[in-house]
């Protein structure tokens, strides 16, 4: 049986997932989030399980490309979808940011011609002074191990020493750097540029080191 998604008072809600032995699922759109992205998540929802054969019940994450989700029971029976704050301290209702990053990175990657391809926000990135505090960034992404993301980041106040670097979560840049979340999910070997202009191109070279 087909799912199909409601929109009324601002909140969009699958119809005919319990056919699925699911519940059905509820989404409020807060700030700037528009019925067409809402509608999107829910379908990612809808289809993951459709593919797992698994119930979704309350309590449980998701990742949603970049950012988690998490299924919390509500009224009626229905599993609301709330979101990790931008500090990924807490979950709150709706997706906001969920589907921020979704659209972003989705508008990144199908400039550059590059398959989407988002970290964990748990994973870790390599950043030099300056990252943190606005400075226009420089960054490429190397293959690496699970643990880390792949991007290492600099400023023009990297001097060439390595040991001067930090590692930092995902969640903790893009929580101080929203400007930079667009980019992470493009795949490793990529490199982008925000020093002059906006520029982002494949470096083959990275993917043979």
């Amino acid at each position: 049986m087909t799912v199909d998604i409601t929109c009324i008072d601002g909140s969009l809600n699958t119809v005919g997932f319990a056919s699925r032995r699911q519940p059905e699922l509820a989404l409020k759109l807060l700030g700037d989030a528009s019925e067409r992205d809402g509608r999107e998540l829910l379908r990612y929802v809808t289809d993951s399980a459709a593919k797992t054969g698994k119930p979704i019940r309350s309590s449980e994450t998701m990742l949603y490309g970049y950012w988690l989700i998490q299924f919390v029971a509500g009224r009626s029976g229905l599993l609301d979808i709330w979101e990790y704050d931008a500090s990924a301290t807490q979950f709150h209702e709706g997706a906001e940011l969920a589907l921020k990053y979704w659209r972003e990175q989705h508008e990144v990657c199908a400039r550059a011609a590059a398959p989407f391809t988002p970290p964990r926000p748990d994973q870790l990135v390599v950043v030099s002074d300056g990252v943190f505090e606005g400075d226009p960034v420089k960054a490429v992404r190397y293959p690496s191990p699970e643990h880390m993301s792949g991007w290492w980041m600099v400023t023009d106040r990297y001097d060439g020493d390595v040991s001067s670097m930090r590692r930092e979560h995902l969640y903790h840049l893009t929580s101080r750097r929203p400007d930079l979340a667009p980019y992470i999910a493009l795949p490793f070997g990529y490199r982008f540029d925000l020093t002059h202009h906006d520029d982002v191109w494949l470096d083959p070279e990275v993917l043979e080191g």
